[in-house]
């Protein structure tokens, strides 16, 4: 597991290179001291701190660096198998982007199955090869990358879209902005759990009866009440502009 804070996970008593030794151990990866020590100057090496950084407190690192640990730790133990949360929300922007594709990086060089969860699309866009769009514990919409972000989409992941932020003078991006307050994942509403806060809202429908499942496409599913017609209907949220049509605009 590779956690969201970087701050609060690593145990301020003890070094860099005795956390990750311990992972080491525990899980059989070595026994022996002297091939834990190459083990974890391996590892070191993979998520590009100095070997020296070995001995220093988690005080002594940023956060970045920290970080930086956390995705050692967790593949110290040669998982097949590693659950990132939000693991880079926490980062600056430039620091993110480093720690990202360092992450990227292990997982190809490993091949490593990565559950990556994070509420920032732009980023899962570039990781993930599939995508699951939760809303109060309920999957709404399941697909390749490239069918998520592309139309028909659930109304959740509509407004979603519209969220990520993208500096770029060629794209054009529809504006969406969900009203109502989050319920309760205690005590959610029945029917679609979407249906307090949905602009497509079918009363007497989505408020009382749990969507179906609408395939699209081979493992592309889409909980909702709309028809098939509506869903495919759907204006793109993210489109680009042409540069010589962008031109034109200006100079009108």
């Amino acid at each position: 597991m590779i956690f969201q804070n970087p701050f609060d996970t690593l145990n301020p008593s003890h070094s860099v290179g005795a956390q990750i030794a311990r992972v080491i151990k525990k899980f059989g990866v070595a026994r022996d001291p002297a091939k834990i020590e190459a083990r974890l100057n391996e590892l070191l090496d993979i998520v590009k701190l100095p070997r020296e950084f070995a001995s220093r407190r988690p005080r002594q690192l940023s956060g970045g660096q920290k970080q930086r640990v956390g995705i050692a730790r967790a593949f110290a133990g040669d998982p097949r198998m590693v659950i990132a949360d939000e693991p880079v929300s926490a980062l600056d922007v430039s620091v993110q982007a480093a720690v990202t594709g360092l992450l990227m990086d292990i997982q190809r060089d490993k091949r490593t199955t990565l559950l990556f969860i994070s509420h920032d699309l732009s980023v899962v866009r570039y990781l993930a090869d599939r995508i699951i769009v939760m809303y109060l514990g309920q999957i709404m919409e399941k697909g390749t990358t490239e069918e998520i972000f592309s139309p028909p989409y659930h109304p959740y992941t509509e407004a979603l879209l519209s969220a990520v932020p993208i500096a770029d003078p060629n794209v054009r991006k529809r504006k969406i902005v969900l009203q109502g307050e989050i319920p309760s994942p205690s005590n959610p509403p029945t029917g679609c759990p979407f249906s307090t806060r949905c602009a497509y809202l079918i009363k007497g429908l989505c408020d009382t009866t749990a969507p179906p499942q609408r395939e699209f496409a081979p493992r592309h599913v889409v909980a909702c009440h709309l028809d098939r017609a509506t869903l495919l209907a759907m204006e793109p949220v993210i489109t680009i502009v042409a540069a010589t049509a962008q031109a034109e605009a200006v100079h009108l």
